[in-house]
């Protein structure tokens, strides 16, 4: 008897850290993409591209991201979008209260 319990909590355990470590965001998954001057993201879905974003959205010209955390920082923000059923157009406003530098 004491077996089967001890198998019944180490099978929920591993489902709960399973669980725990899925992606951040839920089904969709963003990559960090290098470009000729600096850094762009694509979000996936089921590991099909559905957004390929090369360039700093809200700007005027071709600007790549400077670093991978600025592309990072607004790939999270279009997916939370998304995720809110928001269209996920970004402004040169949100790209300010971000810091992102262009």
């Amino acid at each position: 008897m004491m077996m089967i319990n001890k198998f019944w909590i180490s099978l929920f355990c591993t489902g709960i850290l399973l669980i725990s470590c899925g992606k951040k965001h839920g089904n969709l998954e963003i990559k960090i993409t290098r470009q000729n001057s600096g850094y762009g993201y694509q979000i996936l879905k089921k590991q099909k591209i559905m957004i390929n974003q090369p360039f700093i959205p809200a700007i005027q010209g071709e600007k790549s991201f400077k670093n991978e955390t600025d592309a990072q920082k607004t790939a999270d923000l279009v997916v939370n979008k998304i995720e809110k059923y928001s269209f996920p157009k970004i402004s040169i406003h949100e790209l300010d209260s971000m810091k992102i530098e262009y």
